[in-house]
């Protein structure tokens, strides 16, 4: 088969693939709340536990096929974690310490005594939130189709695409449908699925990619309690505009990594 009708042919499998995850993630949740009624009353619980199943479910589907995933040393882990993602590292390490120790230093009146048990659940979900993604989006969509066709900067290109127009779907969970979000949402995930995708190919540990995504989103939870606990106290916080030059920086540090991956062939 011609090269160019190959990589197309694979664009469209790694498209319906995502398809079908999305839609089998919807699906799952969305038995589980109608199916478990008190599940109503806990979203954060339901999408633990159907993170739990998508996980295992894809799981199955990569042993069934045979499709390994790789999933790199301890040294790669640490590289990736430590190296090349430090600036998400310490962003986010710094930020959720700053919110969670802002928040039980007696501005916890939302919560309440329910703080310690939402902290733990959210942390428990946003493990298994970096697991199920990273699953699919490095595991299945670059490694297991783009590395194995030998369309490396492709591969990272178009997952990061993937990436950030799959969390379009976060906007049908109660977010408002205009353009900012819709636009915002695409970009930030477009290039933080990128950034993923590169610290995966030059680290080959799934597991590194999984913590700085669990970092990332645990951070931003954090700091999303404290932004509405800051507004009971009529104050403000942004964090979105203290993200992005960390994205920035992460940009430009996959843009040289994946730089130097291709001069080294």
């Amino acid at each position: 088969m011609d090269s160019k009708i190959r990589n197309i042919f694979w664009i469209f499998i790694s498209i319906g693939v995502v398809v079908i995850f999305l839609l089998y993630k919807v699906l799952v949740l969305s038995l589980l709340m109608n199916g478990i009624p008190i599940m109503r009353e806990y979203y954060d619980i339901a999408n633990l536990i159907a993170n739990v199943i998508d996980i295992i479910s894809i799981i199955i589907l990569l042993l069934i096929f045979k499709m390994k995933v790789s999933k790199g040393s301890m040294k790669g882990c640490a590289k990736g974690i430590c190296v090349y993602g430090l600036p998400i590292t310490a962003f986010s390490v710094f930020y959720s310490v700053q919110a969670i120790y802002w928040i039980f230093n007696g501005h916890a009146g939302l919560y309440g005594h329910k703080l310690v048990e939402k902290l733990v659940v959210n942390l428990l979900l946003y493990l298994t939130v970096g697991i199920e993604e990273e699953l699919i989006f490095r595991g299945v969509v670059l490694d297991c189709i783009f590395r194995k066709n030998k369309t490396i900067v492709l591969g990272c290109l178009y997952s990061g695409l993937l990436f950030g127009l799959a969390h379009l779907e976060n906007l049908i969970w109660g977010e408002d449908m205009n353009p900012v979000t819709i636009l915002s949402t695409i970009i930030f995930g477009c290039i933080i699925g990128f950034v993923w995708s590169v610290i995966y190919l030059r680290t080959k540990s799934l597991w590194s990619v999984i913590l700085l995504h669990f970092a990332w989103d645990f951070s931003e939870y954090c700091n999303y309690m404290m932004a509405i606990e800051r507004y009971r106290y009529s104050g403000s916080y942004n964090f979105l505009v203290r993200q992005i030059p960390v994205i920035i920086i992460m940009l430009i540090v996959a843009i040289v990594l994946l730089h130097r991956k291709n001069s080294n062939k």
